[in-house]
């Protein structure tokens, strides 16, 4: 780790070395991490306090939890990209979905790619372009972009920093014409007044459903912003506390946040291609559906079942 660092502050590391020393800081830190992150410009050094802060509490890093419907770790989004690891001839972590493991997969096999001949050397590039296209792309610079809007510190760098070392080896690979298969398979948000409240609200904590990452952060600010009492907890509780307490100006509010995120995926269209299509068409349906229901809830329900109010939104 120490000569990587040092390759690294003397400018001359590869890509690929970039990208594995970034994926040492998406780990808990500790003391080895000091070099690393001195060598990337991370000032001042992450310490255990905000790796809570971001990993822990706000954007967990792993890709099930940005993929999968359920909107958690595990579940059939973990089991694929297990999968993944094996087919290209690794035993699978117990946690084969962690963003540092990916990325040193995904290092592990340009190496091998670069340094190899023939068709262990061709095999080791299809394997790596298949990673990132389909492991990393899928989600990873939506989740990178929502950490460098959380933290302008030394996590925001490092997500600037991964997103440009990502980027470049996509256009170096070129941009798929096919949609992940992760995205491809994942269903979109569920209508209230179709599939019920609780429905609702699972479906628009989980990112590849909803289009966009609603972190916690995001409902304190929404609280702050409409002046509601806030009680902490869980992401689905703040939430049905809040739409409890004034649901058509909290589903305005997150119509809002969704739009904006629309917007942004859009942005990235240029360099992702369908991916970042899905995320902003995604995000521009889930924020129609956010306003077409605050438009029809009455102003203020003190106290209602906020599931109830959602299933069956109508002013009379």
């Amino acid at each position: 780790m120490e000569e990587a660092a040092a390759d690294l502050r003397g400018g001359e590391a590869a890509p690929v070395e970039l990208i594995r020393a970034l994926a040492v800081m998406s780990e808990p830190p500790g003391p080895e991490h000091v070099a690393v992150a001195e060598a990337l410009d991370l000032a001042p050094v992450p310490d255990q306090a905000l790796y809570a802060k971001i990993f822990l509490f706000q954007l967990y890093p792993y890709g099930s939890v940005y993929l999968g419907p359920e909107g958690m770790m595990g579940g059939e989004a973990r089991s694929r990209i297990g999968g993944f690891w094996s087919a290209v001839g690794r035993t699978p972590p117990s946690e084969p979905d962690h963003l540092g493991a990916l990325l040193g997969l995904y290092a592990g096999l340009s190496a091998e790619a670069a340094q190899g001949q023939g068709a262990p050397s061709r095999l080791a590039r299809r394997a790596a372009a298949a990673l990132l296209h389909e492991h990393l792309a899928s989600w990873c610079f939506v989740y990178l972009s929502r950490v460098g809007e959380l933290d302008g510190g030394a996590y925001g760098r490092w997500a600037a920093l991964l997103r440009e070392a990502l980027m470049d080896r996509m256009q170096e690979e070129g941009r798929p014409d096919a949609l992940p298969v992760h995205l491809r398979d994942a269903p979109g948000l569920a209508d209230p007044r179709t599939y019920g409240g609780s429905s609702f609200l699972d479906s628009l904590l989980a990112p590849v459903r909803a289009g966009f990452i609603l972190t916690r952060a995001d409902l304190v600010a929404l609280a702050r912003d409409l002046e509601l009492g806030l009680r902490m907890g869980e992401r689905r509780y703040v939430l049905e506390h809040l739409l409890g307490l004034e649901p058509r100006a909290v589903l305005h509010g997150l119509a809002s946040r969704a739009e904006r995120d629309a917007e942004d995926h859009l942005r990235a269209e240029a360099d992702l291609g369908v991916v970042a299509r899905f995320w902003a068409e995604r995000a521009a349906a889930t924020a129609e559906l956010l306003g077409e229901l605050g438009d029809r809830v009455p102003p203020s329900v003190p106290g209602a079942d906020p599931s109830s109010v959602i299933q069956q939104p109508t002013s009379s």
